[in-house]
């Protein structure tokens, strides 16, 4: 079975960033949304998530972040 990717957007927010680790560990193929790069995105990305670095409020950004992704989290 293939486990669907995720987004987790504001992934350097507390919540988000515990989230996204915990799906990592779960085997879920997960893309970080932050709006920048911080220390804590080579931590994501050790752990195997994909990074995308935007702007939530942009429509474009937003449609392009979610291509390929079967589920979203917003925390």
């Amino acid at each position: 079975m293939t486990l669907p990717k995720i987004l987790v957007t504001n992934a350097h927010g507390k919540t988000s960033f515990a989230t996204a680790l915990q799906l990592l560990a779960k085997g879920y193929p997960v893309r970080a949304f932050v709006r920048r790069r911080k220390p804590l995105t080579a931590v994501l990305e050790k752990a195997g998530a994909e990074i995308f670095v935007g702007d939530m409020g942009d429509m474009a950004t937003l449609n392009q972040a979610m291509r390929g992704v079967q589920r979203a989290e917003s925390c």
